[in-house]
């Protein structure tokens, strides 16, 4: 298992390996269902449960194929939310093995964009094909304030704080992030 959250008394699972993420051990996103061919999961490391729009929406980062997946409830395929299916870049649409992401109270998703060494906002109830925005990183490594090192996780507090596991760097970074 890669990732574990807990959403009204439910434990959500991600199993990197088999590409399923879990609900109390039914599969709620999966490449196993035929009818999801053309948008197969590959190495989901991350995911985030809406629960104030959508209820029950599962996003995931498809990290290789470097993309974000949204889920609604009860679905037995997703669509891409952030993202070119199989396409990997550094411009506001494209996205490099995204690792990790959170969503706000209001849908804002967080999405950590590791080998661009980014964080990328993608603002409320993201859709298709949506347009990122750098909010932490400059898209170089380095080991400045404002730089970061293949960025792993992330965690959003209620003062609007935003906090980047920046990994190869060994630190914790602390942004604040304004919409």
């Amino acid at each position: 298992m890669w990732g574990v959250q807990v959403v009204n008394n439910s434990i959500y699972a991600c199993d990197r390996d088999n590409s399923i993420v879990w609900n109390n051990g039914t599969a709620v996103a999966s490449n196993q269902w035929s009818n999801n061919a053309g948008f197969p999961l590959k190495l989901p490391q991350g995911f985030a449960v809406d629960t104030s729009i959508a209820v029950g929406t599962v996003y995931v980062t498809n990290s290789d194929r470097h993309t974000v997946v949204k889920w609604p409830a009860g679905a037995v395929s997703g669509t891409t939310v952030a993202g070119v299916d199989g396409n990997s870049g550094n411009t506001s649409t494209l996205l490099r093995f995204p690792s990790s992401l959170k969503l706000d109270n209001y849908t804002n998703m967080f999405v950590v964009d590791n080998n661009n060494h980014r964080i990328q906002l993608f603002c409320q109830y993201p859709t298709v094909n949506t347009t990122g925005r750098t909010i932490a990183g400059t898209g170089s490594m380095g080991q400045t304030n404002t730089t970061l090192t293949y960025p792993a996780g992330l965690a959003l507090d209620a003062s609007r704080n935003l906090y980047v596991a920046d990994t190869s760097n060994h630190r914790v970074q602390k942004f604040r992030y304004l919409l």
